[in-house]
C-alpha cells in the first residue's frame, strides 16, 4: 500500500476489524480467523458497498496465510475477476489458478489431488463478471481441465460443480445475483463498516492529534466508518489540509480530497486540470458502463497525456501467457463512480441532460424488474444488478448539485456546469420516492442528503404516507442520513425501522417527529429500554421485535 506521501505501510498496522452483520440481521463482531474456520466449507459472502474494504480484507487474508500458514489453510488462491476479465481466451481451472499465482500446472494439479478441503478459493469481486443465460443453463461441469471463457470456469467453482470439497469466499457488491448462481445454501455477511471504536483505534495510530479534530465533527466522525472515507481523511491530515470546513457529504469530501490531489501532485503535468477531469471522467464512465474496472495502456494514453503521473490511477503489470502488460485502475472503485458523475456534469447542457435521463432510466428499469424477479436466474437479473452499481453515480450527481460547496471547485479551474440537472435530480426523486416508499427508500433518502436541501427535503418526506426502512439493521452512517432528513421534517406520518441500540441513542431526539413508529430491534438490553420508552413517547409504538 503506498500514501500519497510515497510512505509505505504494513498491512498488519493499517487494516482495522470492520462489523459485520449475518443473513438474520445480528450484529457480528467476528474476525477473519474465525469466519473461514467455523464456516468450513460452506461458501461465504461477503457484500458491501465500494469502499466497504473487501479486497483488503481479502489482502489480509491472503497476508496472514502467506505469514502464518493457518493450519486449516493448505493454499489460497486469490481469483480476481477484475484481471480475468481481460482474458479472452478460454482455459481449464488449473490454467487459471497457475494464470493467478506463481505456481505451475503440476504443482497445482498435485495440490488439488491431495488435500482439497484444505484450500481456498477467493472470488474477489464477483460483479466483474460478465453474465449471460448461457452460463447459469450450463451443465454440471467437473473436469477440471475442459476448457472454457474464466466467466464460465468461476461459476462453476461458484455452484460447486468443480473441487466441491474447497473453502469459497466471494466478495460483492451485490448480493441477489451470485445468491441464484449459489448451490445449496450460503454464509452471508455484510460489510457495516468501522464501529467507532475501530476508527479511533486508526486514528489514533496514525494520527492522535487530528483525531480530536475529527471527534469533535460528528459528520466527519460517522462518515469515517466507511473505511475508504476512513483512509481519504487521513491522507488529507497527513498532506496538512484543512478537513473539517465545510465537509458535510460524501460528495463533499470526494471534492475536498480531489482538489487536494490536484493542488499536491498535478502541478506538472502537461494537461490542463479540466482536459485532465474530463478524461478521468470519460475514462471512468466508460468502465461503468462496460462493467471493467482495468483499463490496458493503449486506451489510457488516448486520453490522458501522462497516465502514470495521475495520482487518481494506479498503474500494475498484468500477467499474459508469454508477457506482461502494464494495466491501470482507479484507486478505489468508488472513485470511478465520483468520476462519472463529474464528467456528466462537465459536459454541455443538452448532452448532460441526455447522460443522466439515460442513467435514471436504467436505474429505474433495474427497479422494476427488482419487483418481479424470478427466483431462477435469468438476464433480468443482470440489469438489475447494473443498475443497483449504477446507482453511486447518482449520489455523487446529487452531491455535485450543492451550490453552496461545489461551484468554488469548479471556479478555480474554471469549469462550467450544468445547471439542469439539479431540477432532473429533483424531479425524479419527488416520482419515485412516491412509488418506493419501503424497498429503494434508504438510497432516496441519501439522495435527498447529498442535495443537502432542508426545504426539499420537506416537501419530499412530508408528502409519504410511509418510510419504511425495517428491511435490515441500518448502518451508523444510514442512521446519520435518516436523522438529518428527519430534522428537516416537522412531522412524518408512518416509520419503520430496524436498528441497533448505538443507532437508536442517535436517532431518539428526532423520532419525535413521527406520528407512528415501528421499531425492530435484535437486542433489547435494560439500557436500551428507557431509549424505546423516550423515543415511543406521545406516539403509536407498533411492533418490538
Amino acid at each position: 500500500w503506498r500514501s500519497l506521501s510515497e510512505e509505505r505501510k504494513s498491512l498488519y498496522a493499517l487494516y482495522n476489524e470492520p462489523v459485520f452483520r449475518n443473513e438474520n440481521g445480528s450484529i457480528e463482531n467476528i474476525s477473519l480467523d474465525d469466519l473461514l474456520m467455523i464456516y468450513g466449507t460452506m461458501t461465504v459472502i461477503l457484500q458491501g458497498d465500494s469502499g466497504s474494504g473487501k479486497s483488503i480484507i481479502v489482502q489480509k487474508i491472503m497476508l496472514d496465510w502467506a505469514s502464518e500458514a493457518p493450519k486449516n489453510l493448505y493454499v489460497v488462491f486469490n481469483l480476481r475477476c477484475e484481471e480475468l476479465m481481460c482474458v479472452s481466451e478460454e482455459m481449464n481451472l488449473i490454467e487459471l489458478l497457475s494464470y493467478s499465482c506463481s505456481l505451475t500446472s503440476d504443482q497445482i494439479s498435485q495440490m488439488l489431488q491431495q488435500s482439497p478441503e484444505k484450500m481456498l478459493f477467493i472470488i474477489d469481486g464477483f460483479d466483474e463478471l460478465r453474465l449471460t443465460q448461457a452460463i447459469f443453463d450450463m451443465s454440471a461441469n467437473n473436469d477440471p481441465l475442459q476448457k472454457a471463457p474464466p466467466e464460465v470456469i468461476l461459476c462453476s467453482l461458484l455452484r460447486r460443480y468443480l473441487i466441491p470439497e474447497t473453502k469459497l469466499l466471494v466478495t460483492t457488491r451485490t448480493k441477489n445475483t451470485v445468491n441464484k448462481l449459489l448451490k445449496g445454501q450460503p454464509c452471508f455477511f455484510e460489510i457495516m463498516g468501522f464501529s467507532e471504536k475501530k476508527v479511533e483505534t486508526y486514528f489514533q495510530t496514525f494520527f492522535s492529534k487530528e483525531y480530536d479534530c475529527v471527534r469533535a465533527n460528528e459528520t466527519l466522525l460517522t462518515a469515517c466508518s466507511i473505511p475508504v472515507i476512513c483512509w481519504i481523511v487521513s491522507e488529507m491530515f497527513r498532506v496538512g489540509a484543512d478537513v473539517t470546513s465545510k465537509l458535510q457529504t460524501t460528495t463533499s469530501i470526494y471534492v475536498d480530497f480531489v482538489s487536494t490531489l490536484l493542488e499536491h501532485h498535478c502541478k506538472g503535468l502537461s494537461q490542463s486540470v479540466p482536459n485532465l477531469l474530463r478524461s478521468l471522467g470519460q475514462l471512468a464512465e466508460r468502465g461503468m458502463l462496460e462493467q471493467q474496472v482495468l483499463f490496458d495502456e493503449k486506451t489510457v494514453n488516448e486520453s490522458i497525456s501522462e497516465p502514470a503521473g495521475s495520482p487518481v490511477l494506479c498503474n500494475f503489470l498484468s500477467k499474459r501467457r508469454i508477457h506482461q502488460e502494464t494495466m491501470f485502475t482507479f484507486m478505489y472503485h468508488s472513485f470511478q463512480e465520483f468520476f462519472t458523475a463529474l464528467y456528466y456534469v462537465l459536459l454541455d447542457e443538452e448532452e448532460t441532460q441526455r447522460k443522466v435521463r439515460e442513467l435514471l432510466h436504467t436505474v429505474e428499469r433495474g427497479w422494476g424488474l427488482s419487483c418481479c424477479s424470478d427466483r431462477d436466474f435469468s438476464m433480468a437479473d443482470v440489469e438489475v444488478r447494473q443498475s443497483k452499481l449504477l446507482q453511486p453515480v447518482i449520489l455523487f450527481l446529487c452531491g455535485l448539485c450543492k451550490k453552496e460547496w461545489i461551484p468554488s471547485f469548479f471556479e478555480k479551474h474554471n469549469m462550467a456546469v450544468s445547471i439542469s440537472i439539479e431540477t432532473q435530480l429533483k424531479e425524479w426523486i419527488s416520482t419515485y420516492s412516491q412509488r418506493y416508499q419501503s424497498e429503494h427508500m434508504l438510497f432516496i433518502l441519501h439522495c435527498l442528503y447529498e442535495l443537502h436541501e432542508k426545504s426539499f427535503i420537506r416537501k419530499v418526506l412530508e408528502k409519504l404516507v410511509l418510510i419504511d426502512l425495517s428491511n435490515s439493521p441500518l448502518k451508523r452512517t444510514d442512521c446519520w442520513v435518516l436523522k438529518y432528513c428527519l430534522q428537516c421534517c416537522e412531522h412524518i406520518r408512518n416509520l419503520k425501522l430496524h436498528v441497533t441500540s448505538d443507532n437508536l441513542k442517535m436517532l431518539q431526539p428526532e423520532l419525535s417527529r413521527c406520528k407512528e413508529l415501528w421499531l425492530m430491534m435484535d437486542h433489547i438490553s435494560d439500557d436500551v429500554v428507557g431509549l424505546v420508552s423516550a423515543a415511543a413517547e406521545g406516539k403509536i409504538l407498533n411492533k418490538l421485535k
